[in-house]
């Protein structure tokens, strides 16, 4: 007989009634929780900002920028999966998250010394691209499946909100703090400054592990599995996905969507320096601005009511498309910058969405396996990146950011008139 498959926590378990946005942090313990993620993301942005600009500084090309990407989804999609097991077998998710931020921190301690033993070179940025990717994928899917343990299942809506919130509020504050920073602590044509970004990331991250100690989840009980199960475990998650059509169809569009939509902040220093003649304060600038369209994107989400959620996802990709076009045709720093606000609010838009439906979808039993399958593309995208590095050394990065924008609208609208299943997924 065919195994019966666990649908998840119904999506229509939202609570009646107004939303209210900020309705997850009455309770301390997300709180708590919600003060140590955003920790973790302000360090992730600066580092993987300070990485990017590093690269471009010292190679001139938007092909090194695509080997970043590829080493960094290399490491990430050998160690995702294993992530999504080491979520669901471990008893206390938090401790997982915890070794994760540490080892981060440590990666950057490691590159301020360099820097400021000016022996840096691009090799060691993309080996720390290597292992911060490593460390990030290995806990991703722990820090995300640990959410509905801290808020339960009625405030998972709001709290996954929140929880992009967090995410994009750190990407409009800390870019811009990382490239003032540099620009205002580096002598011209210079790199000094960036060990002194590398030690303020460094100890943000020792906050982050500070403050996950006081959220309180219980133990958690995996069942009588091992890790000798490895290999059954991963199946089981894959064959979960495979029977849940709603699941599957979501993770079967999201590579290509994110290749085609988030694609663009790899090559964003170089697009930075070469189209609109920007240095690294102006390159935060730039990146922050899209976090200020984030944040307002990811609140409308939280604020969301449970209804006709993968509409509004590929409709969030259209209106993300579009404004790509309009910012590869742009040559004006300040226009741009108006631009990538709504580039912002496109990508919060899909990316809150997806997120959501798919922990909605997964179920608490399987939930770490689907997560680690969802992070496994976003590393199989960082893979093709590479790709896009190489499109925009030979055309041109205006160009190559404008087929990503068409393609990604043609993309959205014939899933929107094509495939019934998005349609119904509320």
């Amino acid at each position: 007989m065919p195994r019966t498959l666990e649908r998840g926590p119904a999506i229509e378990a939202q609570s009646r009634g107004r939303v209210r946005t900020f309705r997850s942090l009455e309770d301390r313990n997300f709180r708590w929780f919600l003060t140590s993620i955003f920790s973790g993301f302000t360090s992730n942005d600066m580092q993987q900002f300070l990485r990017g600009w590093l690269v471009f500084e010292l190679t001139g090309s938007f092909a090194a920028l695509g080997l970043m990407s590829l080493i960094n989804g290399l490491t990430g999609l050998l160690l995702a999966l294993v992530g999504g097991v080491v979520a669901d077998l471990v008893k206390q998710r938090k401790h997982v998250v915890q070794i994760g931020q540490g080892l981060s921190g440590i990666n950057a301690l490691v590159l301020a010394l360099l820097v400021f033993a000016d022996l840096l070179r691009v090799e060691h940025v993309l080996i720390a691209a290597a292992l911060h990717g490593g460390s990030n994928n290995l806990t991703m899917p722990s820090r995300q499946a640990l959410t509905p343990d801290v808020v339960g299942p009625e405030r998972l809506m709001n709290a996954m909100g929140l929880y992009s919130t967090s995410q994009n509020a750190a990407k409009l504050l800390m870019p811009g703090l990382a490239g003032g920073m540099v620009g205002f602590l580096s002598d011209p044509g210079t790199i000094g400054g960036a060990a002194y970004v590398y030690v303020l990331i460094f100890s943000i991250y020792a906050v982050s592990v500070a403050t996950m100690f006081p959220v309180r989840v219980p133990d958690r009980t995996p069942g009588a599995r091992s890790f000798a199960s490895l290999r059954g475990d991963l199946a089981d998650g894959f064959r979960f996905v495979a029977g849940h059509r709603p699941l599957a169809v979501l993770l079967a569009c999201n590579p290509l969507f994110a290749l085609l939509g988030l694609g663009h902040f790899v090559m964003l220093p170089g697009f930075a320096k070469e189209v609109l003649d920007a240095g690294p304060g102006q390159l935060g600038l730039l990146t922050s601005v899209s976090g200020v369209g984030a944040v307002i994107g990811s609140l409308v989400v939280a604020s969301l009511p449970g209804r006709r959620r993968g509409v509004l996802m590929l409709g969030s990709s259209v209106l993300l498309g579009v404004a790509l076009v309009a910012f590869a045709a742009s040559t004006s720093f300040w226009l741009s910058l108006a631009i990538i606000l709504v580039v912002g609010l496109g990508q919060a838009g899909y990316l809150g969405l997806m997120n959501v439906l798919v922990q909605v979808l997964a179920g608490n039993t399987y939930r770490g396996r689907v997560m680690s399958i969802y992070m496994m593309e976003f590393n199989i995208t960082q893979l093709l990146l590479f790709g896009m590095g190489i499109l925009a050394s030979i055309y041109g990065p205006r160009a190559t950011f404008a087929a990503a924008g068409i393609a990604l609208v043609l993309l959205a609208l014939a899933l929107l008139a094509r495939s019934p299943t998005l349609r119904r997924i509320e």
